[in-house]
């Protein structure tokens, strides 16, 4: 199944649907179906955002310490600088 094998299915119910006529169960039956396909589609879409964003987080969470090293490091230095001036 690709990523956008459930959109497709959804689709193509769809059209099936649109063969029938506006009252009938056989399509009320296939857009019900294609409902289905169609949340099943959004819910994989919000499983890339998610995963993506999990991933940033990580990365972020990665570059913190050393981030507040050099930020530690800089705060030394700038004290021994006003040091060296009095």
């Amino acid at each position: 199944m690709t990523d956008s094998a459930p959109g497709q299915q959804a689709r193509e119910l769809l059209t099936k649907a649109s063969q029938h006529p506006i009252a009938s169960p056989q399509r009320d039956a296939l857009v019900a179906e294609a409902a289905v396909w169609a949340r099943l589609e959004h819910a994989a879409s919000m499983d890339k955002y998610t995963a993506a964003a999990v991933d940033v987080e990580s990365a972020l969470a990665s570059l913190a310490a050393p981030v507040q090293k050099l930020g530690s490091e800089v705060g030394d230095l700038t004290e021994r600088i006003k040091l060296g001036q009095k």
